[in-house]
C-alpha cells in the first residue's frame, strides 16, 4: 500500500477541520510533512453558499494558502455522524442500478425529504461471517460534504482522489500501520456522543454498528464547556456500553476478538482505563503515526504525537482504501471513479 505522489488530506472532525500532507517515500513509506488545524467546524446544516462565505471557510482557507500549488490531489475523511450509513442487502450478483434502488429505497425511509441524487453512494461488502453473508454498509454523502470538497481542490489547484468515512479510513490506516495484525480487531471511534465499531480480520471488513453512548451532545460545535461536560458523562457509562457493543460484535462475527483500537476526538485517556479494566481483549490507542516519518518541526511533532488518536481519518484518507467501496453516484472526474469489482 503506498501513494505515488503529494496528497493533502482534510477531515472534517466534529469540532474542527485538520490539513494534513503526505509524501512518498521509497518502499511504498509515508511522510508527514504540514499539519494544521482549523479552531471551529463547518456548519454542514447551512446551505453550501453560506458555508463557502463563512468565517469557518475563510480560516479553512488560511491552513491551505501554504501548501497551494505543492500538491497532486486531495483526499477528504468525514466523522460518521456526518454521513448516513446502515446496512443494506448485498449480494455479488446485483448490478449497479439494483444498488442503486436499493439506495434509493434507504433514502426514501431514512431521509424523506431529500433527493437521493444529492448524495454520494459508496457500497462497502461485508464478509467473512457466517451468520449474514449478504449485507453491505452504504455510505452517503451529501453535496453540502463534496461541494465544500470541491471548492477546497479549486483553492489548491488539485484533483479529488476520495472520499472516505472516518470507520473506513480508520480501516485502511490501522492495515497500514500495524501490518502484524491479523487477528479479529475492532476499531472504535468514538465521537460527538456515539461509538462506531468496526470488526476487521486480515485486512477484511466483517461487521460495522453504531452505538448510541449514554450522554446527550451539545450542537455548538464552540462551547467548549459543553464539550467537556458531555466527554465526562459519556466517561461515566463509556466501559459498560462499550464492553456489550464489543460482545455483541463478536457474536455476529462468531469469533473472539483478539484486539481493540480506539480512535475519535472524544476518546480520553480515562475513558482507556475504564474500558481496559472490562474488556477482556487488549485495548489500545490507535496510534496512525506508528509506520509514518515526518519532516514537521519539533514543536508540531509533539502536537501531532498528542492528537493521533484523532488524526486517524486523516492518514487513511491519504492511501488507498484497504477495500475500495462501490461507487454508485459521484462528481469526481470520471477517469478518478474506480471501477466496481465483482467478488
Amino acid at each position: 500500500m503506498h501513494i505515488g505522489s503529494t496528497i493533502a488530506t482534510l477531515y472534517f472532525d466534529s469540532y474542527r477541520t485538520y490539513c494534513a500532507v503526505f509524501e512518498p517515500r521509497p518502499e511504498g513509506a509515508l511522510a508527514l510533512t504540514y499539519l494544521n488545524a482549523t479552531s471551529q467546524s463547518l456548519d454542514w446544516k447551512r446551505p453550501l453558499a453560506e458555508m463557502l462565505d463563512s468565517p469557518a471557510m475563510q480560516e479553512l482557507e488560511a491552513l491551505l494558502q501554504p501548501i497551494c500549488g505543492k500538491v497532486r490531489s486531495l483526499g477528504i475523511a468525514m466523522t460518521m455522524e456526518s454521513v448516513l450509513a446502515h446496512q443494506i442487502p448485498y449480494s455479488n450478483t446485483l448490478t449497479t442500478d439494483e444498488l442503486r434502488r436499493i439506495v434509493r429505497l434507504e433514502v426514501s425511509e431514512h431521509l424523506p425529504s431529500y433527493d437521493p441524487s444529492q448524495f454520494l453512494a459508496t457500497i462497502y461488502p461485508l464478509n467473512g461471517f457466517a451468520s449474514n453473508p449478504f449485507t453491505a454498509m452504504s455510505v452517503l454523502v451529501s453535496r453540502a460534504v463534496t461541494g465544500v470538497a470541491e471548492h477546497a481542490a479549486a483553492f489548491l489547484g488539485t484533483d479529488l482522489q476520495r472520499f472516505v468515512a472516518s470507520q473506513t479510513a480508520a480501516h485502511t490506516a490501522f492495515a497500514y500501520n500495524y501490518p502484524e495484525e491479523r487477528g479479529v480487531i475492532a476499531l472504535c471511534g468514538v465521537q460527538r456522543g456515539y461509538m462506531d465499531v468496526s470488526v476487521v480480520r486480515n485486512s477484511v471488513l466483517l461487521h460495522t454498528a453504531t452505538i448510541a453512548l449514554d450522554t446527550d451532545i451539545d450542537d455548538e460545535n464552540d462551547a467548549t464547556t459543553a464539550q467537556e461536560s458531555d466527554k465526562t458523562s459519556a466517561k461515566q457509562n463509556f466501559g459498560t456500553i462499550c464492553a456489550s457493543a464489543l460482545q455483541e460484535a463478536a457474536d455476529v462475527v462468531q469469533a473472539p476478538l483478539d484486539g481493540v483500537y480506539f480512535f475519535g476526538s472524544d476518546f480520553t485517556k480515562a475513558a482507556l482505563d475504564e474500558v481496559s479494566g472490562l474488556l477482556t481483549s487488549p485495548a489500545k490507542r490507535l496510534n496512525p503515526l506508528r509506520q509514518l516519518s515526518t519532516t514537521l518541526e519539533e514543536r508540531l511533532q509533539g502536537y501531532a504525537s498528542r492528537v493521533a488518536h484523532i488524526l486517524v481519518p486523516s492518514i487513511g484518507a491519504a492511501l488507498p482504501e484497504i477495500q475500495p467501496g462501490i461507487i454508485l453516484s459521484s462528481n469526481l472526474p470520471p477517469q478518478r471513479q474506480p471501477q466496481r469489482k465483482i467478488a
